[in-house]
């Protein structure tokens, strides 16, 4: 049996859709909202409802497991960064303990622990020491920034053919899909001959510079468009206009 959690996510989905094409036998999902999954899935794979904050549900979900993937979903709003991370990440090593999950897939952050705040990754590498008690083998995947990332300036890109960090645009860093991070996390969770915990860096084909995304996009939408590098108290105005809590806008801040 493999568990999925995040099962409607960008990563969550695809690796769906992977292990259901590769006719994975026995598959669980754990999912807020089953309403969410095609009707076809839902038939197919054992549906457990809850959430990654619910006990209950994870010990549902987790029991009699060979693997499971988790992946917490990022948590714009949450008052305390941070804290939501470590939570979780409690919860799901409690449940992780208890019903013997022999090895797990996690989607963590690129580098290694920063010694300074670096808002999302130091909270997914303090996730890993939190998981890491539970006695199960993982597989930390170590992403880069994901392209989907974009997504949510996609209105400054329709609007003002512009989006914004407060990162120089002449700074190269990882990027890469969410899908191809799918394709590793099914590639190990269909494997049952790990017992150690290693990092696995994803990190896409090259670095890029946002100035170098920015001319991608230019090429592929027709029209020029450009990265704005911001001051940070202009980036924080700009993430708090767009929902997010003060700490995740400072954790943001913090990671560039």
């Amino acid at each position: 049996m493999i568990l999925i959690t995040t099962p409607t996510g960008k990563i969550g989905s695809p690796l769906l859709t992977r292990l259901l094409a590769a006719g994975t036998p026995s598959l669980r999902v754990l999912v807020r909202d089953p309403a969410k999954l095609d009707l076809h899935r839902s038939t197919s794979v054992d549906v457990i409802q809850g959430s990654l904050g619910d006990p209950a549900a994870l010990e549902a979900a987790f029991a009699g497991v060979d693997a499971a993937f988790y992946c917490l979903p990022d948590a714009p709003d949450a008052p305390d960064y941070t804290g939501h991370y470590v939570h979780l990440a409690t919860l799901a090593s409690a449940a992780l303990r208890r019903k013997n999950v022999p090895r797990a897939v996690v989607v963590s952050a690129a580098g290694p622990t920063p010694a300074d705040p670096a808002g999302p990754i130091s909270a997914l590498h303090t996730m890993e020491r939190i998981l890491g008690k539970s006695g199960a083998a993982f597989r930390w995947l170590r992403c880069g920034s994901f392209f989907e990332n974009l997504l949510w300036q996609a209105s400054s890109i329709r609007d003002r053919d512009c989006f914004s960090s407060c990162l120089p645009g002449q700074v190269a860093g990882p990027h890469l899909a969410t899908d191809d991070i799918a394709g590793v996390a099914a590639a190990w969770l269909q494997r049952d001959d790990w017992t150690d915990t290693q990092a696995v860096s994803l990190l896409g084909p090259n670095d890029l510079t946002f100035d170098e995304i920015a001319r991608l996009l230019s090429a592929h939408l027709g029209r020029t468009i450009r990265h704005e590098c911001l001051a940070p108290e202009a980036y924080r105005t700009e993430l708090l206009g767009a929902g997010c809590s003060a700490s995740a806008a400072q954790g943001l801040i913090d990671m560039y």
